[in-house]
Order: structure tokens, then C-alpha cells, then sequence
């Protein structure tokens, strides 16, 4: 299969494709993919931290050192979507590598795993397009933070962020289904090993999704 049928056969035929990459797995193709969903995440980063902006108020001096300036911050977000991705990618991979191997695993996590989970990414580049005309299309938002009582500025962004979220969680279970057939072509473990496998990262970003949300006064 070539690269383009790869990546339409990921979306309309997971589990054939999936069979077809484990036979022989590309990790060139997996870090172009995982490299576009990186980049185009970086650039939503940029975009939101020029549509977003926070002015913290009743800063003591002691907090005044810890808090970047805004280039600073747009910098760290950058950098974070840049390489979070990779990491993400490379650690998430060896986890769900090292319980299909508990269970009785054949492949090998590098190039099969690893070029099998750079594909499932597929949706969830998807997503941070989504994200990213979300914000191009949004008008300057000024989130005043009162140091005090650090909830007080959650409410401003709560219908936006928790339309993402839902758009988020959406892909990601899309993303866990296609890394199903992935995780099952390349160590050849029966379905149900293959959702615990998959299934278990994946309740934990989940759990942590909301856990997120709880903290921002969303749920």
C-alpha cells in the first residue's frame, strides 16, 4: 500500500490497514505523521496564546518571580506541543507495548508498535485542525486572574474549552479504536487483550481529561 492509501484505508478500513503496516511497518511515515500533528500543534499554541490573554492580579513579590513574561509563556507552550507530542507518542507506545508483551505479545516496538501508533494519530491531527480554526476564527479574550481566588477567571472560557474537550475525547477513543487493530496485528493477542492493552492508557487520559475539567470549574 502506498502512503496516501495508508492513510485513507486508516479511516475507512482500520483493521485491514492496520494488518497491512504491521507486515511492514515505515517508522519514516509514522514520524512524518506524529512530525505534522506536532507542528500544526505548535502553531495552535502560537495562535491561542495571541487570542488569549491572562493579567494576573493581587500578585504578591514572592509570585511576581515565578510568573513568565508573555513571550516567555508563548515560547513554553510551543516548545510543550512540540516535544509533548513526541513524548507522548514514544512513552504511551512503550507502555501499551510492555502489557501486550505481559500477555503473551509477539511483535517487536520498534518498527511495528511504534509505526502503528504514529497512524492512529491520524484523528487526532484532525482534531488540532479543528482546534486550530477554532482559535483563528475567535476574537481577543482577556482572562483576569485574581490571584487570591484562583478560580475566578474559569468561567470566561468554559463554553469554548469544554466544546473542545468533548471534540477532544471524541477523537481519542476514534485514535484508541484504530491503535486496537494495531496493537492486534502487530502481537497478534486476542481482542479483548488488545482493548486492555489499549484500553488502560487510555482510561487513564480519560480520568485526567476530567480531572482536568473538574479543576477549571467544568464539571
Amino acid at each position: 500500500m502506498s502512503f496516501a492509501e495508508k492513510i485513507t484505508g486508516i479511516i475507512t478500513n482500520p483493521k485491514e490497514t492496520m494488518k497491512s503496516i504491521a507486515q511492514e511497518p515505515l517508522i519514516e511515515e509514522a514520524v512524518m505523521i506524529v512530525g505534522i500533528y506536532a507542528i500544526i500543534a505548535a502553531l495552535a499554541a502560537y495562535v491561542q496564546s495571541n487570542r488569549i490573554k491572562i493579567v494576573f492580579e493581587n500578585v504578591t513579590p514572592e509570585m511576581q518571580a515565578f510568573l513568565p513574561n508573555e513571550s516567555t509563556t508563548m515560547m513554553i507552550a510551543i516548545v510543550s506541543a512540540l516535544a509533548g507530542i513526541f513524548i507522548m507518542w514514544l512513552i504511551g507506545t512503550g507502555i501499551i507495548h510492555f502489557i501486550s508483551k505481559a500477555f503473551g505479545g509477539e511483535g517487536k516496538f520498534s518498527p511495528q508498535l511504534i509505526t502503528a501508533a504514529g497512524y492512529s494519530m491520524i484523528p487526532q491531527i484532525l482534531g488540532i485542525v479543528l482546534t486550530l480554526a477554532l482559535y483563528l476564527n475567535m476574537d481577543p479574550v482577556t482572562i483576569t486572574m485574581d490571584m487570591a481566588n484562583p478560580r475566578s477567571g474559569n468561567g470566561m472560557m468554559t463554553p469554548f474549552l469544554f466544546e473542545m474537550s468533548i471534540i477532544n475525547l471524541i477523537l481519542m477513543l476514534w485514535a484508541g479504536i484504530i491503535f486496537f487493530y494495531g496493537v492486534q496485528s502487530v502481537h497478534k493477542i486476542s481482542p479483548g487483550k488488545s482493548a486492555i492493552a489499549v484500553g488502560i492508557p487510555l482510561a487513564i487520559s480519560i480520568i485526567m481529561m476530567i480531572w482536568n475539567l473538574r479543576n477549571i470549574g467544568m464539571l
